[in-house]
């Protein structure tokens, strides 16, 4: 079981790592809502190094609701999907592999992923912009997603993929300034913020989705 707890944040590090590259390859909402609900678990084991469980498990609780608002979203307008068109529709063309829908910039999307490892690794371990104080995992995980994040909203302009990247972001953020000020007061403003860009990003593209529902 000792093994099991000093496995934990790797293993937590590991999967917020491939939860945001997850989620700036795929354009498919329904990979994208689980992505995003595991980043939020993780991130949670993640806090919990530095941060009370109590916080800890308010940053869970928070992102598995915001995930079940982009889920019932998600539902409402068929997952991005027309009823004449079986492909989430974004700008450009879209490539499949198996049953997962990737754009056809697959390519520079990994390279930016290579680029954003790239850039983590020298700001938090080569470099001295790690935040005192703070874990190795919650620094290297935090900048990370952060990075992921913003690259994420630079390859969309699609509502619901761009707040998945925003609420990335987010999340980086709060690994990084919640062990800094894990205050109650803070903690319930990231997540009225969090709230606040789910609710945003649903609106955006239940709009969206209409518009194009009528057009057809």
């Amino acid at each position: 079981m000792t093994d099991v707890w000093l496995w934990l944040p790797i293993l937590a590090l590991v999967g917020a790592g491939l939860t945001a590259m997850v989620l700036t390859l795929t354009v498919d909402w329904r990979i994208t809502f689980a992505a995003l609900a595991l980043q939020y678990i993780f991130a949670a084991i993640l806090l919990n190094q530095a941060v009370a469980w109590q916080v800890a498990a308010v940053e869970a609780i928070v992102g598995i609701l915001v995930v079940i608002i982009l889920t019932l979203t998600g539902r409402q307008s068929n997952f991005g999907r027309t009823a004449s068109s079986p492909v989430v529709q974004l700008p450009g063309q879209l490539a499949r592999i198996g049953p997962i829908e990737f754009q056809t910039n697959l390519p520079f999307r990994l390279v930016a992923i290579l680029l954003a490892a790239v850039i983590t690794w020298f700001m938090v371990v080569v470099g001295d912009y790690a935040v005192p104080g703070l874990p190795l995992a919650l620094n290297l995980a935090g900048v990370w997603l952060i990075i992921l994040g913003l690259f994420g909203l630079g390859f969309t302009d699609e509502p619901m993929n761009a707040g998945s990247a925003l609420l990335t972001v987010i999340t980086g953020f709060e690994m990084i300034y919640a062990p800094l000020e894990p205050s109650l007061l803070v903690v319930a403003l990231l997540a009225v913020v969090n709230f606040a860009v789910a609710l945003a990003a649903s609106y955006l593209a239940l709009l969206r989705f209409a518009e194009r529902e009528l057009a057809e």
